[in-house]
């Protein structure tokens, strides 16, 4: 039935129920063989984690009478390892990560999302992967919006998903990072962007539980700086954002960078 299709494993941080992740899935079937693994509860925030000290579950679950899944009691990163190397559906073209409630903008929201971990994990083995953020309204980041919300960027990121599973991925290439301001449609412009540095400035704020304990919530503010460019910029203008992320941290021989380095090693 499905081989001539190409098979994508699809996850969100967000959970196997998440609404973003169904309505993509819905999308994404209508040219490809998609199977869903997802950690068994949202696992926001919590980057590249992989689990190593304790055991990690497996079941299948009927999310809906017409779509099934895998949920694992584990990070995104082991969603994606468990799925690239246990599932026997596999082997898969293409990772996909989303559509996440919220956006994943800048390097330090990257190495902190979960939905841009599964992306990168994706990379060292060697998978191309692609990952969808989306602006909504703060009070929607940690509960379930209407399918709606989602309705318009799952046709967007569908296409997009269809032309890279055409194209060839770079080789420093690790996953497409793609965020889509609130409302987006298919006329909404579309910038190619590099990563800002931060997005988001978090702090611990001093709080008081009903016995007067005192405890810390972390969050974070914008900042005001968008620097031009980058991905920040253009979801302020309210463009779609796509920035390719490189699988290399090095310092790729810039000069000032290698010359200081150097004095480390002098005797």
């Amino acid at each position: 039935m499905f081989s001539d299709r190409k098979k994508i494993l699809l996850t969100c941080d967000d959970g196997i129920r998440s609404t973003g992740l169904l309505q993509l899935y819905s999308e994404l079937t209508k040219f490809a063989e998609v199977i869903i693994v997802t950690p068994h509860v949202q696992r926001s925030a919590e980057g590249k984690a992989i689990t190593i000290n304790q055991i990690v579950r497996v079941e299948k679950e009927e999310i809906t009478p017409d779509i099934s899944g895998y949920s694992i009691t584990g990070s995104s990163a082991d969603a994606i390892i468990f799925g690239l190397n246990a599932l026997e559906e596999g082997p898969f073209d293409l990772v996909v990560a989303g559509i996440n409630q919220g956006l994943n903008i800048s390097s330090h929201i990257v190495l902190t999302s979960g939905t841009c971990a599964a992306a990168f994990e994706a990379s060292f083995y060697d998978v191309p992967a692609i990952a969808f953020s989306m602006h909504v309204n703060p009070a929607h980041y940690f509960v379930t919006p209407t399918a709606e919300t989602f309705s318009n960027t799952a046709k967007i990121a569908a296409k997009m998903t269809k032309q890279v599973l055409e194209m060839d991925f770079p080789e420093k290439l690790a996953f497409i990072n793609v965020n889509f301001p609130y409302n987006a449609t298919n006329e909404t412009p579309v910038k190619i962007t590099k990563l800002a540095s931060k997005f988001l400035v978090f702090k611990p704020e001093l709080r008081k539980d009903p016995r007067q304990n005192d405890y810390y919530f972390f969050w974070g503010d914008p900042v005001k700086e968008a620097p031009v460019g980058s991905d920040i910029e253009a979801i302020a203008q309210e463009y779609v954002s796509i920035s390719p992320v490189t699988s290399d941290l090095n310092l790729n021989n810039q000069k000032e960078e290698f010359a200081l380095l150097k004095k480390l090693i002098q005797k």
